[in-house]
């Protein structure tokens, strides 16, 4: 086997968690010497510069006039079979297994080329989304055809082989953090932020339901209640930034919130949150909870699927039920009362994200996922 692999990477290009991992992950097997091909519809976020051994294949839209939607799938399917056989890929790593991963398999029937495929579950896709009829016969046939599957937490993985019935063992990898992209003391400005005697506190998500954002307005108008001096900043947009807005003049806390929409840099501004706060419904892993631990936040979340694999209670952060407002508003209370807690909280997430969620450990165990399907 070549020590140069030629690997292609399906993944979604937009701000979020899985998005950024397979870029991430990307960017890192580039420099490793292999050669990349994302294969997307745009450009992924983290994706703007120019990387040598990276290239980018863009999933023109199919339309046609019996269907009144584009045909995505197939025209996905067919840029994967030009792919691999202009390029002649060793592997195709789908994240997601539907839509990615399902393309991906009949790509590999098409152009009749015994390429591997290996399929990374990053949440929704098992969680969500690929468990509703008459997707979860699809979902199963992906996951259980592909070479090798990959998933973000033994959570995920004990929940998927569950609700799937999956017999085949699918491999825990981790997401990572670059510590040196996320830091403490970054290059954002606080002021702009917050008044200087305000303590930050931080929301970032896509806004949707299982984001719990109205726990967030909630838990926030309780630690205005405690006579703490705060901001809440909400980064991100989604289909619940209207009814966050509505929830906000209800509780009569609007000149305490700032909404800064989508950010594709938001290591910019997360190191200068005083508390990250992410109480979830459904989370596979935490992404913003590893990343505010890497700048030496601290966090206070929900304590719910993969995020006890990240925050260690009461060393990194507080963790409680995502229904649980009095208690979530305590510990973000107890926080910010205490600048020497919260520096001790950080530096311990920052350490540990150093030791437990590196690039170089994680990329690692992917490759060596490539080679034992390749060997």
């Amino acid at each position: 086997m070549n020590d140069k692999l030629r690997i292609g990477i399906i993944c979604y290009p937009s701000i979020g968690g899985s998005g950024l991992v397979a870029t991430e992950l990307g960017k890192e097997l580039a420099g490793l010497g292999h050669e990349v091909h994302f294969i997307s519809y745009s450009v992924p976020f983290k994706l703007s510069a120019y990387h040598s051994n990276i290239f980018f294949h863009s999933v023109d839209p199919i339309n046609y006039p019996l269907f009144n939607q584009t045909l995505y799938t197939f025209s996905l399917t067919a840029k994967i079979v030009d792919v691999v056989t202009e390029y002649d890929l060793d592997i195709i790593h789908a994240h997601y297994s539907i839509p990615h991963s399902l393309c991906a398999h009949l790509a590999r029937e098409v152009c009749s080329k015994d390429i591997k495929i290996i399929t990374t579950l990053h949440g929704t896709d098992v969680t969500l989304f690929g468990r509703n009829e008459p997707l979860f016969s699809l979902n199963k046939y992906s996951i259980e055809k592909s070479d090798r599957v990959t998933t973000v937490s033994q959570y995920q993985k004990d929940h998927t082989i569950r609700e799937f019935n999956i017999v085949q063992d699918i491999d825990v990898i981790h997401n990572f953090v670059d510590t040196e992209t996320f830091k403490p003391n970054g290059c954002g400005n606080r002021s702009c932020l917050a008044a200087r005697d305000e303590k930050i506190i931080m929301h970032v998500s896509n806004f949707r339901t299982v984001k719990n954002p109205q726990g967030v307005i909630k838990t926030f108008y309780r630690v205005l209640q405690q006579k703490v001096k705060a901001r809440l900043v909400l980064v991100g947009d989604g289909p619940g930034i209207g009814e966050i807005k509505g929830l906000c003049k209800h509780y009569g806390i609007c000149d305490s919130v700032s909404f800064l929409g989508k950010l594709d840099d938001v290591e910019t501004v997360l190191s200068l949150a005083d508390c990250v706060f992410q109480p979830s419904f459904l989370e596979s892993f935490g992404m913003v909870l590893l990343e505010a631990m890497a700048c030496a936040v601290p966090t206070v979340s929900s304590n719910v699927d993969g995020i006890p694999e990240v925050v260690v209670e009461g060393k990194s952060g507080y963790m409680a039920a995502p229904e649980d407002v009095d208690t979530l508003a305590e510990r973000i209370v107890k926080i910010c009362e205490s600048d020497t807690l919260a520096a001790e909280l950080g530096a311990f997430g920052r350490a540990r994200a150093i030791e437990c969620f590196s690039p170089g450990e994680m990329v690692g165990r992917y490759v060596r996922c490539y080679e034992n399907v390749l060997g």
